[in-house]
């Protein structure tokens, strides 16, 4: 019996956790304190309301070091889990470890008018 993962658990498990090199935007929230980054991405979220197509973003953050004491990791994802149930992220999962703190998000586009009902 092979330690290798069947291929549909295999893919799953790479939804979850890849593509978080793959973002064609990168907000780099290093060196900032909590009011600062909250306000940088809440202002990146206002801006894309208005933009036609959808976007991946690397939001970076400072890494843990033995001593950091606590990092902005966790209450930068609460921010985020708020903006996704409210629909202003489509997609948030934190990035792989071994290459740094963040998360890789998607924003989604405009929303487009609904078109005029035929009554």
């Amino acid at each position: 019996m092979s330690d290798d993962l069947p291929s549909a658990e295999s893919r799953k498990l790479r939804r979850l956790l890849g593509g978080a090199d793959e973002a064609k935007y990168e907000l780099d929230l290093t060196g900032l304190d909590l009011a600062h980054a909250l306000a940088s991405i809440d202002r990146m979220v206002e801006r894309q309301r208005f933009r036609g197509e959808g976007r991946t973003v690397l939001v970076r953050l400072d890494p843990a070091t033995a001593s950091s004491g606590e990092t902005l990791f966790r209450p930068i994802g609460q921010h985020l889990l708020g903006l996704l149930r409210h629909k202003l992220i489509v997609k948030c999962r934190p990035r792989a470890g071994d290459k740094g703190a963040g998360f890789f998000l998607e924003l989604p586009a405009k929303r487009q008018s609904e078109p005029p009902s035929d009554a």
